[in-house]
């Protein structure tokens, strides 16, 4: 049938979107990279460029399995309480599940600038873990 058809369609353009706008805000985190290291001593600019990568991939473990179950799992209305570490999560969500993760990781990248050369390292990342 057409309506099954121009479903299937309308449900892969949503998807090809927010993969798309995912990878776009994605390279967010370059951009911050290369801010960071201009603010900073020329001695920290390799710190920067590891928090902004431990940023992405720390954060990624954590909304992976705790951020995005709490945020938009089904429970009640404050608290998800399913699709803890992707566990039952629909194979439609998980572009949702990415473009999450990017603004998640964004969201701490942008603190590491304001911290940067204040905040010791252990410290840095217990909070972007936490963020996530």
């Amino acid at each position: 049938r057409i309506e099954d058809s121009l479903q299937i369609i309308r449900e892969n353009m949503d998807i090809f979107f927010l993969l798309i706008i995912s990878f776009i805000v994605f390279f967010l985190q370059a951009g911050f990279a290369f801010l960071e290291v201009g603010s900073v001593r020329s001695k920290n600019a390799t710190n920067i460029l590891i928090k902004n990568m431990l940023d992405v991939f720390l954060g990624g473990i954590a909304f992976w399995l705790v951020g995005y179950p709490i945020a938009f799992g089904k429970g009640n209305g404050v608290i998800g309480t399913t699709y803890w570490a992707s566990n039952g999560l629909p194979d439609l969500e998980y572009a949702k599940w990415c473009f999450q993760f990017v603004f998640a990781a964004t969201a701490a990248t942008i603190v590491s600038g304001s911290v940067a050369e204040r905040c010791s390292f252990h410290a840095y990342f217990i909070y972007s873990i936490m963020l996530t």
